[in-house]
């Protein structure tokens, strides 16, 4: 609750507070950060079929690898940084997200504003095989579906159906007052 307290109203208090699993929040972004090292480097690997690629072949391997060694120890130290700061939690009024890599960044959804919401389980939550998955949360002004715009997202859950059904049941309470 002491993550919370700098933007809980003073009639407001936690229902439940949840942090995401270790693993899959790690992976997620190392998985992110090989991918875009390869997708950038997708044009210099053509270039080796203009040229002589026997000169070429030696360093253009070097040079990814060590990108992607670089990419993978930046995107670790990062994740260790903005896993430390993340946590969610819902209160008797919002959805609440704590996130931040170097300073603690907040934002809320206010329960009763919240029109849809869906859990989602993707093809890393299955890898890591922990039950894991997202949980995210929308208005008419952010939707869950939004393009471009950070939804409001309880990542990397444990349980997330359970949780997901909890938190629906009380949002649903909240509403019919």
């Amino acid at each position: 609750m002491g993550s919370f307290k700098n933007v809980l109203d003073s009639d407001e208090y936690i229902i439940g507070e949840y942090k995401p699993e270790k693993f899959k929040f790690y992976l997620t972004r190392v998985f992110s950060i090989v991918f875009i090292i390869l997708f950038l480097s997708f044009p210099f690997m053509i270039s080796l079929f203009t040229g002589d690629p026997f000169d070429m072949f030696g360093d253009l391997i070097t040079v990814i690898i060590l990108l992607m060694f670089a990419g993978v120890i930046i995107t670790l130290v990062t994740s260790k940084l903005a896993f430390d700061k993340r946590l969610y939690a819902y209160t008797n009024k919002r959805v609440l997200i704590r996130t931040g890599i170097i300073g603690v960044d907040f934002k809320s959804l206010d329960l009763k504003m919240i029109g849809a919401s869906e859990v989602r389980v993707d093809l890393i939550d299955k890898l890591v095989n922990k039950n894991t998955g997202t949980i995210k949360f929308g208005s008419q002004a952010i939707p869950t579906n939004n393009q471009g715009i950070q939804a409001f997202q309880f990542s990397g859950i444990k349980d997330p159906y359970n949780v997901y059904r909890e938190i629906k049941k009380y949002i649903d309470e909240v509403k019919a007052k």
